[in-house]
């Protein structure tokens, strides 16, 4: 056998073992401050006249792993560790979409103060009130100590 073949062999199985996720602490009662965000959101999306969006699994398992990969970074940014980017992340969550957006944030205490917060951001307003969306994921992750913030991420979208 050739060193190309031990080579090629190791890289097959490198590519076959799965890495350790990261690990990420998410609040205790994150399905109560989901469902709140949820509905500050719609809330604002009923008084424009929009529907009301629907909870989508794919797009919460995409929500949370980026708010779960900015907490670990501290960070709000809409890029992720590997250099992946809101599209490509739903693409990995099985989310086939027409259009899709992201709001990110970080320090919000509670899910109204995150709701206003963007309400009162222009761009992260357009994105809530997209009348092209219908589904909603959320995630939510704690930083680590000392920081210990919570990090929220939304991510709409219209699948095809």
């Amino acid at each position: 056998m050739t060193r190309p073949f031990f080579l090629a062999a190791a890289l097959c199985l490198a590519a076959t073992v799965a890495l350790p996720a990261l690990a990420c602490t998410k609040p205790a009662n994150s399905a109560d401050l989901q469902s709140e965000v949820v509905a500050g959101v719609n809330a604002q999306r009923a008084r424009a006249g929009l529907p009301a969006l629907k909870l989508n699994a794919a797009l919460g398992k995409a929500a949370q792993g980026h708010a779960c990969d900015n907490a670990a970074r501290q960070s709000i940014s809409h890029v992720s560790s590997d250099g992946s980017k809101l599209q490509n992340r739903l693409r990995k969550a099985g989310y086939r979409f027409r259009t899709a957006t992201e709001n990110t944030g970080r320090g919000f205490a509670t899910p109204a103060r995150a709701v206003e917060w963007w309400m009162n951001s222009p761009k992260h307003k357009d994105n809530i009130l997209m009348s092209a969306t219908r589904d909603i994921g959320v995630g939510i992750a704690v930083s680590d100590a000392p920081d210990s913030k919570l990090h929220w991420v939304i991510v709409m979208g219209q699948s095809k």
